[in-house]
């Protein structure tokens, strides 16, 4: 079966590589080359604080894009490839998990439709990662859209926390969010004159155990998108892992800025569960400097009550951890308030500090970026994050069943990103 899946892809590359002077009417490339280095340095109660703490993680990340457009036909091709380096590569994963470095964004294609990536070792402190991460044919007319193969989809208005983004969304800290990880999907968009737009879409996913392909693990989805002068709404309706779910989001003028407000209802096999994320997202110009930003308010349903968790606490809450696992949630407590300004300092220079609050147990995370423009296509980016709050809490540390009484907290973190795109 494995051959017939690589033999399909073979043919799609194929088509976007050496199109029928038919289908493409120009042949588009381009990618960037990415280095990013981060020093994480937890904390000496945490479970993380090894012999080799604090950590430090390089990675460089190549992605090679080729796209087709032509009168109906399109599509595009992405080739990736990420090389890590950690002094301790075998907790380098479980790290990932609980802070933005290198090592959260290597994921394998075991749920994919196709394989169509390789992870090798290269001696005990590095890892060279290979994928197609865009590979899709598409037709289109002026009220239809149809593509097939990897592709990425986002739905949802959240700036930091997105209950309606249920396909690979990004982490609340993550620090380059230009790429979402890409799903193979059939996926279909129907145009209207006002602007209104229905998209549908079907991601067959493989049980990661078995390698077969199960509809509990697929996902089926449709949202409806409405256009209208003084606001835009959406509805939603979703059979994901085997939940269904339904969603709306709301987006109209407040004065000359913008409200934003995403509900969902998910009936799973226990019980129905309410999330919600509602931001104000305000621009102004102060001393001749631009600045723009957001307030939002998340309430993650599937999250734990009271200030004082454990790990135990989240793995018996069987809705949450399986979220968490997969990539779905990324937060354990239920009420959130996250802020942030970006400010324009000069053409070259941005600024940004961004606040995650977690209100529920009195914690929070404090992530700075700046961004340079080096030179033309080459830019900067640098930060830290710095987590507080008390034991047991969210970024202060969950309780652990560890006999050294240690924590599961986020690091002190320095980062660094080099960017030259071509």
């Amino acid at each position: 079966m494995k051959t017939v899946y690589r033999r399909l892809c073979f043919v799609l590359t194929a088509l976007l590589l050496c199109p029928p002077a038919s289908l493409a009417a120009e042949i588009d490339y381009g990618g960037h080359l990415k280095y990013f280095i981060t020093y994480s340095d937890f904390s000496d109660k945490s479970v993380f604080a090894g012999d080799d703490n604090p950590y430090i993680e390089q990675l460089g990340n190549l992605r090679l894009k080729l796209g087709t457009r032509g009168a109906n036909w399109s599509g595009e091709v992405h080739y990736v490839m990420d090389a890590l380096y950690s002094k301790d590569l075998a907790s380098c994963q479980i790290r990932g998990a609980v802070t933005a470095g290198g090592c959260d964004n290597l994921g394998s294609d075991a749920r994919q439709l196709f394989d169509l990536s390789t992870s090798s070792s290269i001696g005990d402190d590095a890892l060279l990662v290979q994928r197609l991460d865009r590979l899709w044919l598409g037709y289109s007319t002026d009220k239809t859209v149809a593509r097939f193969g990897r592709q990425a989809i986002s739905w949802g208005n959240g700036m930091v926390y997105n209950t309606l983004d249920l396909f690979n969304p990004f982490a609340p800290d993550a620090i380059d969010t230009e790429y979402k990880r890409g799903d193979d999907m059939l996926y279909v968009q129907g145009l209207f004159d006002d602007g209104s737009d229905l998209q549908v879409l079907v991601i067959p996913r493989r049980d990661v155990t078995s390698g077969d392909l199960e509809s509990r693990e697929s996902a089926v989805a449709a949202k409806m998108h409405w256009l209208k002068d003084q606001y835009e709404l959406d509805l939603l309706a979703a059979r994901n892992y085997g939940d269904t779910i339904l969603g709306a989001g709301y987006t109209t003028e407040l004065g000359e800025n913008v409200v934003n407000a995403n509900i969902s209802l998910t009936d799973t096999d226990d019980d129905t569960v309410f999330s919600a994320v509602i931001n104000y997202n305000f621009s102004s110009v102060v001393r001749n400097r631009n600045l723009s930003g957001f307030i939002e308010f998340f309430y993650n349903g599937f999250g734990l009550s009271g200030s004082n968790n454990s790990i135990q606490d989240v793995a018996n809450d069987q809705d949450l951890y399986s979220r968490l696992l997969r990539g779905e949630l990324f937060t354990t407590g239920r009420y959130y308030l996250a802020g942030s300004v970006l400010v324009e300092m000069t053409p070259l220079l941005q600024l940004s500090p961004i606040l995650f609050i977690n209100l529920g147990d009195g914690s929070g995370m404090l992530q700075f970026i700046g961004t340079y423009n080096l030179a033309q296509n080459f830019d900067l980016l640098a930060g830290f994050n710095l987590p507080a709050g008390p034991e047991g809490s969210e970024f202060g540390g969950l309780d652990t069943a560890d006999q050294n009484g240690g924590l599961l907290t986020p690091p002190d973190s320095l980062f660094a990103r080099l960017a030259w795109y071509f």
